[in-house]
């Protein structure tokens, strides 16, 4: 029988340990009720940025704004007493050191989550430099970066060349001695999520991006079934929502139009 294991509340030295033998579990979410089921069952919850395309029914991320993202991280870390929440820094398509940072500043003031995940490479150096000193976690997030792409059709794998390779290898190294606390790998090769898990002394959190990262993360709808519309190799469905959900469905519909319900156990006399 399923028993709920309910742990003290994480904080960011112990979840982001790189000598931990136990891998970091990361799932997202983007609401309150769901946020409750999983709170006490994985370390990092992420208010991601892909509520864009599994929410919105967007072909992207980018159309997410700081204003949404605020919104939901704020009912997401309403609800999390025991997971650490962090929430993506939405896209821009202008590149601001200063304009980054007032804005991360600006989306914790008023959600009061655990940290950060922002896409970007080396060029993201001196930011992070800045919100470590003002004691804001950031979790770096390399090789595939979805709001570089204008659809999910258009995603690929990266590192398989040489140059690729050596650019995500180098940009880790950056970004972890400017004050990274943890590299998110998504879409990447084995070989190269292997060596950078290998030289970094912060964990690695993969998202197809193999077994051999400190952590794994993925999105709660894929994983659950619940999203049917795009389907990467690298998701596995634990359950079928959509399935359930369907079923369930029918069946209220069924007993709506037979009288079945509401009977008098539903209602008040």
């Amino acid at each position: 029988m399923f028993s709920r294991v309910v742990d003290m509340k994480r904080n960011i030295k112990t979840v982001f340990n790189k000598n931990n033998k136990r891998k970091i579990t990361c799932l997202t979410s983007y609401s309150y009720n769901y946020t409750k089921i999983i709170d006490d069952l994985v370390d990092v919850i992420l208010v991601g940025d892909s509520m864009g395309m599994v929410l919105y029914g967007l072909e992207n991320t980018r159309t997410i704004s700081d204003e949404m993202m605020i919104h939901h991280a704020r009912a997401v870390k309403k609800a999390a007493k025991n997971s650490l929440v962090f929430f993506d820094l939405p896209y821009s398509s202008r590149f601001d050191e200063n304009d980054i940072v007032k804005r991360v500043k600006y989306i914790l003031r008023k959600t009061n989550c655990d940290g950060v995940k922002i896409e970007g490479n080396s060029e993201l150096a001196n930011v992070i430099k800045k919100l470590k000193k003002v004691n804001i976690p950031v979790m770096v997030h390399l090789g595939l970066q979805p709001q570089k792409f204008s659809s999910s059709k258009k995603f690929k794998i990266f590192g398989r060349g040489k140059r690729d390779f050596d650019k995500i290898t180098k940009d880790a190294l950056i970004l972890e001695n400017s004050g990274a606390i943890a590299i998110l790998l998504e879409g990447i090769i084995t070989k190269i999520s292997k060596v950078i898990t290998n030289l970094s002394n912060i964990p690695t959190i993969g998202i197809g991006a193999s077994e051999f990262c400190d952590g794994q993360i993925l999105v709660s709808e894929d994983m659950l079934g619940l999203f049917t519309e795009y389907h990467p190799k690298f998701v596995k469905k634990y359950s079928n929502l959509s399935r359930d959900i369907q079923i369930a469905v029918k069946k209220y519909v069924k007993e709506v139009n037979t009288k079945r319900f509401p009977n008098k156990k539903f209602r008040y006399d």
